[in-house]
C-alpha cells in the first residue's frame, strides 16, 4: 500500500510504502532526512485517527479509564504513571517506618523492665539511674540528654560481670516472655491471621485470581518502563499506545485481584511486627549465663527461625507459602519452652546476691547498653518517620497540583467541546453545557439535559447525540494538544449515529472551526458522502470510491469527479440515457439542499419523496422572491452596487430558465421511456449546460468557499450569503 503526500512548509512531494511482510519497515521516498522527520513527527501521534468505536472511550467510559484515555490524547498519561509510582514509594516508606516504630517501641519496653519503670519519663529515669550511681561514689546525673551516659565514670570490666544484666533484670526479662507465652504469642494478631488465611482460601478457590495478582505488580513495573516503541520485556517494536493502553487493560482486570493481594500484604506486615517484638524478648535471654546451653541454641535458632518467616512476609509468595504455619502458629514455640524458661528462672533466683556497688554496676552498664539500643532505634524511627512524611507530602502534593493543573486544562477543553455541540445542535440544544469532575485519577463528565439537569451522557441523550459528543470532544482535545499543528485528521466512520438534520452542522463544524486541517472522512453512506462534498468539506476531485471487492483483487478505486464530468464521459460514450438519468438524480439530490438552505416552500409528504418538478418549482419560485425582496431592500437603502448585481442576476436567471424549461421533456422521456432513436448527445449537451449554469446562480464562485447560498438567519432572514461572505444580498428594508 502506497500513500502520496505533499508536505507543504518543505514544498515536497513524497510517498510512504507498506507491505504486510515489512509493516514495521516502510518505505519513504524521497530518501531525505526533512521528509523522513515529517513521518516520524505523524507516527508520534496515532490520535490524529479517530473512528466511531472510539467515541465511547470519551463518552461511555467508566470515569478512571475516560481520565486514562484522555490524558493518552492529551500526552499526559505520565501522570497516571507517576501517580502510580509516589503511591507505591509511599507505601514502602510507610511499611519502613511502622517496622522502624514497632523496633523502637521494643526498645523502650526493654529498657522500662530494666528500669522498673511504667513510662520513659526522664525525671523518673534519673532518679533510678542516680540512686546507682550513689552507691558507686559517682557524681549525679542532673540532666538527661541526647548525649547523656548513664555508667559514665565506670570502667569496662566493672560492667562485665554475669552477662551484664542484675537478677532483679533477667528476672523481669524471663517473666515478660512467659507471660506472652501465657497469654498466646498469636493472640494479638488472631483477627489478623483469620482474614489472611481467608484470602488465602479466595486465591485457592479461584486460580485465576493468583496468576493476576502476580502480574499486577509486573504489569505495573512495565507499565512504568515504556518509555518507547519497543517492550521493555519482550524488546519487541509496539505502538506505544497500544503497548500502554494493552497494559492498562490488564492492570484493570486484575483489580479484584489487587484488593487481595494488599489485604494479604498488609496482614503479613501486621505479623512482622509482633515477630519483631517477640524475637527482642527472646533475644535478650540468649544473653543469660544461667541459660543452658541446649536452651540458648534453642533460644537462638527460634529467634532465626522467626527472622526467616518475618522476611518471607514482605512478599505474597511469602505469605501464601505460609499457609500451614498460619493455621497451626506462627509463633512455631519449641515445645520445650515452658520447661526451660522454669528452669532458667529457678538458677537466676538461685543466683548469689552480689554487694550493692557490683549490683549497681551491673545495673548501670545494662541501663546504658539499653539506652543505646533505644536511641539508635528512635533515630531510624524518626528518619524512617521523614522518609514517610515526605512520600506521602510527595504523594498528595503531585495529586493537588496534577488535579489543579488537569481541571484548569479540562475546563478549557470542556468549553470547546460544549461550544462544538452546540454549533451541530443548534437547533434543539443550543444552550448545552458540559462539565469535567476531575478527582483521585477519575475523570467524570455530566452533560446538560434540555436545561433539565447535569447527568452523563449515557443517561437521557440518544446514541447519535452521544455519537455527536464523542466527536466534538475528540475535536476539542485535538485543538488542545496540536492547537495550529492539528493540520491532518483522519475520521473513520464517526458520524454513522448522528441524525441526518445535524450532519449539516457537523460540516459547518469541520470547515469553520478547522479551517487549516485536512481530513481523510471514510463512510458507507452514500448521502453523507455527497453532504460533505456539497457543504465543500471534501472536493470531487479529493473524494475516492471502492467498489468492487473481492478477495482477489481487492477494493477497485473510483475517483469520484464532479457529476458535470460522469455527465460528459456518459456521452462521450452516446449513452444520453446514463448521462440523463445521473442528471435528474443529481438534481433531485441538490434541489433538497436548497430548499432547506433558501426556505423553499413544498407541499409536505410523510415519507420524504418529493419529486424534482416540485423541488425546481419551489426552488426557482423562491429565489425570484428574495432576489425581489434584494431589489427592495437596495433601492430602499439606496444601494446602487447590490441593484446592480441583483438585475444582473435576475437577467441571466431569465436566460438560463428560457433553456432549462424548453428541455425538461427529453429528461423524462430519457429517464421514462425507451425511444433513444431520436435522442443523441448533441440534444443533450444544451440541457446539461443550462442546469450547470443554473445550480451555479445558488453558489459562491470561489473556489476556496464553493458553498451553497444559505438565508440568514434561517426564522427571520436578513440576508442571503455564501460561508466565507465574498456573495451577500441584503433583504432588509430600510
Amino acid at each position: 500500500m502506497r500513500l502520496d503526500v505533499y508536505i507543504p512548509h518543505l514544498k515536497k512531494s513524497a510517498s510512504i510504502t507498506r507491505t504486510i511482510k515489512r509493516s514495521k519497515q516502510p518505505q519513504i521516498a524521497p530518501n531525505d532526512a526533512a521528509v523522513k522527520a515529517v513521518f516520524a513527527e505523524v507516527a508520534k501521534h496515532p490520535e490524529i485517527t479517530f473512528s466511531r468505536r472510539e467515541i465511547i472511550k470519551f463518552i461511555l467510559a467508566e470515569a478512571t479509564q475516560r481520565s486514562r484515555d484522555v490524558q493518552t490524547l492529551l500526552k499526559l498519561d505520565d501522570i497516571d504513571q507517576i501517580r502510580a509510582t509516589l503511591k507505591t514509594t509511599e507505601n514502602k516508606l510507610s511499611a519502613e517506618y511502622s517496622a522502624a516504630k514497632t523496633q523502637s517501641e521494643t526498645a523502650a519496653d526493654s529498657l522500662k523492665r530494666h528500669l522498673d519503670l511504667p513510662a520513659l519519663k526522664p525525671e523518673d529515669i534519673l532518679v533510678v539511674v542516680n540512686q546507682g550511681r550513689k552507691l558507686l561514689g559517682l557524681q549525679a546525673i542532673s540532666e538527661l540528654t541526647k548525649d547523656t551516659i548513664l555508667s559514665e565514670g565506670l570502667s569496662e570490666s566493672v560492667m562485665q560481670g554475669d552477662g551484664g544484666q542484675t537478677k532483679e533484670s533477667a528476672l523481669a526479662d524471663l517473666k515478660a516472655l512467659s507471660d506472652a507465652a501465657a497469654k498466646g504469642f498469636e493472640s494479638s494478631t488472631r483477627e489478623t491471621v483469620k482474614l489472611l488465611l481467608q484470602n488465602i482460601a479466595k486465591l485457592e478457590a479461584d486460580p485465576s485470581h493468583l496468576p493476576l495478582i502476580k502480574r499486577h505488580s509486573f504489569l505495573q513495573t512495565g507499565l512504568d518502563l515504556v518509555d518507547g516503541p519497543r517492550c521493555p520485556l519482550c524488546d519487541l517494536d509496539w505502538d506505544i499506545n497500544k503497548l500502554r493502553s494493552h497494559l492498562r487493560e490488564k492492570l484493570e482486570k486484575s483489580k479484584e485481584a489487587k484488593l487481595v493481594h494488599d489485604q494479604l500484604v498488609e496482614s503479613g506486615r501486621e505479623v512482622s511486627a509482633e515477630v519483631i517484638r517477640l524475637r527482642s524478648l527472646i533475644d535478650l535471654l540468649t544473653k543469660l549465663p544461667e541459660a543452658a546451653k541446649e536452651f540458648s541454641t534453642r533460644l537462638s535458632e527460634w529467634s532465626g527461625g522467626l527472622l526467616t518467616f518475618s522476611e518471607s512476609q514482605a512478599s505474597l509468595e511469602g505469605i501464601i507459602a505460609a499457609k500451614e504455619r498460619f493455621e497451626s502458629g506462627w509463633a512455631a514455640v519449641p515445645e520445650s519452652l515452658i520447661g526451660d524458661l522454669d528452669a532458667t528462672r529457678d538458677k537466676v533466683k538461685a543466683r548469689p546476691d552480689k554487694n550493692l556497688t557490683a549490683e549497681a554496676s551491673s545495673f548501670l552498664g545494662v541501663a546504658q547498653e539499653r539506652l543505646n539500643d533505644l536511641r539508635i532505634a528512635r533515630r531510624n524511627e524518626q528518619g524512617k518517620l521523614a522518609n514517610a512524611t515526605l512520600g506521602k507530602s510527595a504523594y498528595e502534593i503531585y495529586c493537588d497540583v496534577s488535579e489543579v493543573a488537569l481541571l484548569t486544562l479540562y475546563r478549557e477543553v470542556e468549553e470547546e467541546f460544549a461550544s462544538y455541540y452546540r454549533l451541530i445542535n443548534h437547533d434543539d440544544e443550543g444552550e448545552f453545557k458540559a462539565k469535567f469532575e476531575a478527582a483521585d485519577g477519575k475523570l467524570g463528565l455530566l452533560v446538560d439535559f434540555y436545561k433539565k439537569g447535569m447527568f452523563p451522557p449515557g443517561a437521557y441523550h440518544s446514541e447519535g447525540h452521544q455519537d455527536g459528543m464523542g466527536v466534538c470532544l475528540y475535536l476539542a482535545l485535538m485543538k488542545r494538544v496540536l492547537d495550529k499543528n492539528f493540520t491532518f485528521g483522519v475520521l473513520d466512520d464517526v458520524v454513522m449515529s448522528v441524525d441526518s438534520q445535524h450532519r449539516k452542522q457537523f460540516c459547518k463544524l469541520l470547515k469553520t472551526k478547522f479551517p487549516s486541517t485536512q481530513f481523510v472522512i471514510t463512510t458507507h453512506d452514500q448521502v453523507w458522502a455527497k453532504q460533505l462534498r456539497t457543504e465543500g468539506v471534501v472536493s470531487a476531485k479529493s473524494a475516492i470510491a471502492f467498489h468492487t471487492w473481492t478477495v482477489e483483487t481487492g477494493p477497485v478505486l473510483d475517483e469520484v469527479a464532479e457529476v458535470w464530468d460522469k455527465i460528459d464521459a456518459d456521452l462521450a460514450k452516446n449513452d444520453v440515457s446514463n448521462a440523463a438519468g445521473r442528471l435528474r438524480r443529481h438534481l433531485e439530490y441538490v434541489l433538497r439542499d436548497l430548499a432547506h438552505e433558501l426556505g423553499a416552500k413544498v407541499s409536505f409528504r410523510d415519507d420524504g419523496g418529493y419529486e424534482m418538478g416540485e423541488l425546481f418549482g419551489a426552488v426557482i419560485g423562491r429565489q425570484g422572491y428574495l432576489l425581489d425582496l434584494a431589489a427592495k431592500a437596495a433601492k430602499s437603502w439606496d444601494n446602487t452596487e447590490q441593484l446592480e448585481k441583483v438585475a444582473a442576476l435576475l437577467k441571466a436567471r431569465s436566460e438560463i430558465l428560457t433553456a432549462s424549461n424548453g428541455e425538461q421533456w427529453v429528461i423524462n422521456k430519457a429517464i421514462h421511456y425507451n425511444e433513444w432513436a431520436d435522442l443523441s448527445k448533441n440534444d443533450f449537451k444544451p440541457v446539461v449546460a443550462a442546469f450547470k449554469q443554473l445550480l451555479q446562480q445558488f453558489r459562491c464562485d470561489k473556489p476556496k468557499c464553493d458553498s451553497w447560498l444559505s438565508l440568514t438567519p434561517k426564522s427571520f432572514p436578513v440576508e442571503l450569503r455564501c460561508v466565507c461572505g465574498s456573495f451577500h444580498l441584503n433583504l432588509k428594508e430600510q
